[in-house]
């Protein structure tokens, strides 16, 4: 009987799961919003989860991270500018997992110059969050609390959500089921 309790509150839990993503992800914050880097600079990006910012100012500059947990990967961790903010004061950082390793030695893994960067507001891991201690000691400077990216990132697609959902109810509908077909 406890089992059965716990798995129709784990399949509960996913259910919702799913549904307020699917939610989100249509009506609320996982929708692209585009941001141009002034406003953002100016006027930060509310509750948006999914951005994506043009005339973003990149300078060659990062910091390689090491995991310092077993099994995460490891990370770059860089300042992005506003074209009219000085060069100590990032208008947000970005980090990604994806980047190419010989890149760190030979210091090329972030070109100079102003794109698009499109990604998932989302906090370092706590296993690297050494990597902002590390630019604040290479000059860096910012407003607490910063916009942290992670690069080419977005969220989980819709027909995942969907899936958990449908999921999950069918589970405990059939779960349920067969629990009442057995007793009678």
């Amino acid at each position: 009987m406890i089992v059965r309790i716990i798995i129709i509150l784990l399949c509960l839990v996913f259910f919702i799961n799913g549904c307020n993503s699917l939610i989100s992800q249509f009506f609320g914050t996982h929708k692209l919003r585009s941001f141009d880097m002034a406003e953002v600079a100016e006027k930060g990006i509310g509750d948006a989860d999914y951005v994506e910012i043009t005339n973003a100012r990149f300078e060659p500059d990062f910091v390689y991270q090491e995991a310092e947990q077993p099994g995460s990967p490891p990370i770059i961790l860089y300042p992005v500018f506003a074209e009219s903010s000085p060069v100590q004061t990032p208008a947000l950082l970005a980090w990604t997992a994806d980047f190419f390793d010989p890149c760190v030695e030979a210091d090329t893994c972030i070109a100079a110059g102003t794109r698009t960067l499109r990604g998932v507001v989302r906090p370092l891991p706590d296993a690297n969050l050494t990597g902002l201690d590390r630019l604040k000691e290479k000059g860096y400077s910012w407003e607490s609390p910063v916009i942290v990216i992670n690069e080419n990132e977005a969220p989980v697609a819709w027909y995942w959500n969907a899936l958990m959902m449908l999921g999950a109810g069918l589970v405990a509908i059939g779960m349920e089921a067969f629990y009442n077909r057995k007793k009678a």
